[in-house]
């Protein structure tokens, strides 16, 4: 999807006057520049002004200011109230903390399915086997060398394919012992629609385990095909591709022991969870926000590990907004709770 400096500006227009998504905040001078060049980790923000000062956000102007200035506030008393009533976890105001919920949903989600999607996804679809072995208390893929760094979605709808990836990079590392860095937007300009692939419009990770098997044959890495937060014309040259799929596998709905025993044998799982406006401000803990568990998933992620702490059982999950965020681009959830739809949508890619 492409977004030039004078369609920005009228989503805002709208906004002011019918409650539609308004225009994307920006780095100063660079409309286009989306978020990636902001990094306010470890930053305290006394005030909306304090915020724009240490961010170097600017806005188009003071109609969107006052509207950034009220939901930056709005954030800043949710995350006061939330780290008051000492829940587990802590949430923080960051570089997302002016951010309005179409936005969020629009930008920063991207769980999408549809039945052409299902159509082309059905033949590839596998149950989960895992081998029959015990499994530790504890397993993260991080220790072991099989998680790519943290990378961030920007300004496009596109959580799915960052989801896919993780999940073959990772299954290929335990088979092969090398990680690749794959691409992203190889699976945004190329997935086509009757796949159920929308670029930064959503789509779903299963059905992009079935495009990469069944019509492109493979995926390129990140150095070959870089990510440019927007859909453009596909540019796949089979000669670069760095991975392939035999298909995919799927856990069934609820089943978080299958999810730990795949977790711990085979590789992470691409999974979707539901993900309320409070995760965009998660800092730290295990996110336990009951609101997590009241609405359809809607966002997907990349499970790379399990633990407990202090007698509390969590997932580790690999996110796709920045390592700035979060515990370095990581959360945690309950673990055997199916805490925000954690185990509703599970699976992995088959790669030997």
């Amino acid at each position: 999807m492409r977004f030039g400096s004078v369609v920005w500006l009228l989503p805002l227009l709208f906004a002011l006057t019918a409650a539609q998504v308004p225009s994307f905040f920006s780095a100063p001078k660079n409309i286009a520049s989306g978020l990636s060049n902001l990094v306010t980790s470890g930053l305290n923000f006394a005030d909306h002004d304090d915020f724009l000062l240490k961010t170097g956000k600017s806005y188009f102007d003071a109609a969107e200011k006052q509207l950034r200035e009220a939901q930056f506030n709005t954030n800043k008393n949710l995350v006061a109230l939330t780290n008051t009533a000492k829940k587990g976890y802590k949430l923080a105001l960051n570089k997302f903390a002016d951010i309005t919920k179409a936005e969020f949903l629009k930008f920063f989600c991207g769980n999408s399915k549809s039945a052409s999607g299902e159509a082309k996804a059905r033949a590839d679809r596998q149950e989960a086997k895992p081998p029959t072995t015990r499994v530790p208390k504890a397993f993260d893929w991080r220790t072991k060398g099989g998680v790519t760094p943290v990378k961030f979605q920007d300004k496009c709808g596109s959580c799915w394919a960052f989801a896919t990836t993780g999940a073959i990079e990772g299954h290929i590392f335990r088979s092969t012992k090398k990680l690749p860095n794959l691409s992203e937007q190889n699976l945004i300009d190329c997935g086509p629609v009757d796949f159920g692939l929308n670029g930064c419009d959503g789509g779903y990770q299963e059905y992009a385990f079935a495009f990469i098997k069944d019509e492109q044959k493979g995926l390129q890495d990140s150095a070959s095909y870089p990510y440019a937060n927007q859909k453009d014309a596909c540019k796949y040259k089979a000669g670069n591709k760095e991975a392939e799929v035999k298909g995919f596998a799927v856990v069934k709905p609820k089943d978080e022991k299958t999810m730990m025993e795949v977790v711990a044998t085979l590789g992470p799982l691409a999974c979707s969870v539901y993900a309320p406006e409070s995760l965009l401000l998660y800092k730290e803990g295990i996110y336990a926000d009951e609101e997590c568990n009241k609405a359809e998933v809607n966002h997907a992620i990349l499970v790379v590990g399990y633990g407990s702490e202090k007698g509390k059982d969590f997932w580790i999950v690999k996110n796709s907004w920045d390592s700035s965020w979060g515990e370095e681009g990581y959360f945690r959830l309950p673990r055997g709770r199916n805490f925000c739809g954690i185990a509703e949508e599970c699976s992995y890619p088959i790669v030997d």
